[in-house]
C-alpha cells in the first residue's frame, strides 16, 4: 500500500510539472504596437522576459510593443488592485517584447521577476514605493520618494539613483546593486553573497552583513552609523561623526573617516582596519 501511494504521488508531481510548462513560440520579427485596457492599480507585477518602461500619468494604461504574433500571448490581468502582466507561452526568440506602463500616484509596489528588465523613463516620484527584483530580473531606475524600499533576491541586478527621506535596501542570494543614495535614514541588509556598491550620503544608517556579503561604501558618507557584520562578510564604510560596531566570524571591516568609535561586540576572527 505504501509503495502504491509513493507511485501515485510521483505521477501527480510529474503531471503537475508538465502542466506548468508553457508552449514555446518564436516571434515573427515584424514589430507592431497595440493598447490593452487595464483598470486602476496600486500594485504591479511583471514576469517572463519583458522589457518594461514605466511612465507616470493621470490614468493607468498599457502599451505592448512586440512582434505581431506575440501580442495575443501577453496577458494583463487584474486581481483586485494588482495588475499582473505575464505571457501565456514561452517566448524563445523575438525582435521585441516590451511593454510601456503608465502608472499614477496610487502605485506603491512593483515586482519584477523571471528576467524582466525594468526601466523608468522618468523618475519614480511617489510618496511610498517598494521595488522587488526577483529571479534574474534587472532594474534601472531614478527614484524620488519619502519612503523607498528595494528588495533584491536570486541573481538580480540593479542600478538605482535614490533621493528619499527613508531608504531600505535588502539584498540576498547573489543580488548585485550599484546605487547613488541621498537620504536622511538608511537601512541596508546584505546576505548570501549579495554585493553592493553605494555612493552618496546619509544622516544615519544601519547596516547588516552576513553570509559572504560584500559592501563597497567608502564613498557613501554617513554621519551616524550602526553596523553589524557576521559570517565571512567584507565591507568598507565611511562615517564622519559616530560608528557603533558589532562584528563576529571572519568578517572584515575597513573604516574611513574619523568618527567616535563604539565597539558593542567583537568576537572570533573579525578584523577592523582604520583607513585614511
Amino acid at each position: 500500500m505504501k509503495n502504491v501511494f509513493i507511485v501515485l504521488l510521483a505521477i501527480l508531481c510529474s503531471t503537475a510539472t508538465l502542466a506548468q510548462k508553457k508552449e514555446r513560440i518564436k516571434g515573427s520579427k515584424t514589430v507592431t504596437v497595440t493598447q490593452k485596457e487595464v483598470g486602476a492599480f496600486d500594485n504591479l507585477e511583471i514576469e517572463d522576459n519583458f522589457e518594461v518602461f514605466l511612465v507616470k500619468g493621470d490614468v493607468e494604461a498599457l502599451e505592448v510593443d512586440a512582434d505581431d504574433n506575440l501580442h495575443e500571448i501577453v496577458a494583463a490581468e487584474m486581481y483586485g488592485s494588482t495588475l499582473r502582466i505575464t505571457t501565456t507561452k514561452n517566448v524563445t526568440n523575438s525582435k521585441k517584447l516590451s511593454v510601456r506602463i503608465t502608472y499614477t500616484e496610487k502605485l506603491t509596489n512593483i515586482t519584477a521577476k523571471h528576467e524582466v528588465v525594468l526601466n523608468a523613463l522618468t523618475s519614480l516620484e511617489l510618496d511610498n514605493i517598494t521595488v522587488k527584483n526577483l529571479d534574474y530580473s534587472k532594474s534601472y531606475l531614478n527614484v524620488k520618494s519619502k519612503n523607498f524600499s528595494l528588495i533584491m533576491d536570486d541573481k538580480t541586478k540593479a542600478e538605482v539613483n535614490i533621493q528619499a527621506d527613508s531608504t531600505a535596501i535588502i539584498l540576498s542570494k547573489n543580488a548585485d546593486l550599484k546605487a547613488l543614495v541621498v537620504t536622511k535614514d538608511a537601512k541596508i541588509d546584505l546576505y548570501q553573497k549579495a554585493a553592493a556598491d553605494i555612493e552618496g550620503d546619509a544622516t544615519k544608517a544601519k547596516i547588516r552583513l552576513d553570509n559572504n556579503a560584500e559592501l563597497d561604501s567608502k564613498k557613501f558618507t554617513i554621519k551616524s552609523l550602526d553596523i553589524l557584520a557576521e559570517g565571512y562578510s567584507n565591507c568598507n564604510v565611511l562615517a564622519t561623526e559616530t560608528i557603533s560596531i558589532s562584528a563576529s566570524g571572519k568578517t572584515e571591516i575597513q573604516l574611513y573617516g574619523t568618527p567616535k568609535i563604539e565597539i558593542k561586540s567583537f568576537t572570533e576572527n573579525a578584523t577592523l582596519y582604520k583607513k585614511d
